[in-house]
């Protein structure tokens, strides 16, 4: 029986997965949590957990992806599968170097997240619905130098939905408005993608975010 935790903040979401999960005879427990920290907590706690499935975008306290880097740390033999609302490669691509065994799509059926479950719990890797061995992931992507160098370099989701709407021709007011934050919140962002990416210009952040295929181009 699989033991897993659920590291969400929209408690509507993990309420309806939750159900959805127990529902399934190979899971046995689906404890939840809304936070980095709690997560951490939990899991020392209960060192038997063998899943966890983490929300990529979480607001408080420390994101999913760095979040990813701390579970494969501490706690190496628990599998990592990600829930996210994006679906471009960049964030597939963070998730494998991070340490994740699978990526899926929020919209994805119960019975899906319930199957990768089992399929994380085995040490297979699931990258939307399809199974796929982590050193086939590592060949598909040039190898694992090549993976590590497309890393967008520990850029948060909220960075990176920054670059994409820069990519894709949004202003600072218009960035400011679909993401619900004051301009200077977005020049802020930007401050940190260049730091991050280790360039003086955001266009010249862009130019690389497209040639790596870390954003989609719209």
């Amino acid at each position: 029986m699989i033991k897993t935790l659920l590291i969400e903040d929209s408690a509507v979401f993990a309420m309806g997965l939750r159900l959805a999960l127990q529902g399934d005879k190979n899971i046995s427990i689906v404890d939840h949590v809304s936070t980095a920290g709690t997560a951490i907590s939990y899991l020392n706690a209960h060192p038997d957990t063998d899943v966890a499935i983490v929300d990529i975008s979480l607001e408080q306290q420390t994101d999913g992806i760095t979040l990813l880097s701390i579970l494969r740390e501490a706690f190496p033999h628990i599998s990592a599968i990600v829930l996210s609302h994006y679906k471009t490669p960049s964030y597939i691509i963070q998730s494998i170097s991070y340490g994740a065994k699978g990526y899926l799509a929020k919209d994805s059926k119960p019975a899906e997240i319930a199957r990768a479950v089992e399929i994380a719990a085995a040490g297979d890797c699931i990258f939307f619905g399809d199974t796929i061995p982590e050193k086939e992931i590592i060949r598909l992507f040039g190898g694992e130098d090549k993976l590590k160098a497309r890393r967008p370099q520990s850029l948060t989701p909220k960075e990176m939905e920054v670059l994409q709407m820069v990519t894709s021709g949004y202003s600072n007011s218009q960035i400011a408005s679909a993401m619900g934050v004051a301009t200077t919140t977005v020049d802020s962002y930007k401050e940190r993608i260049k730091g991050k990416l280790g360039f003086d210009t955001i266009v010249e952040c862009v130019a690389f975010a497209v040639s790596s295929s870390l954003v989609n181009v719209r």
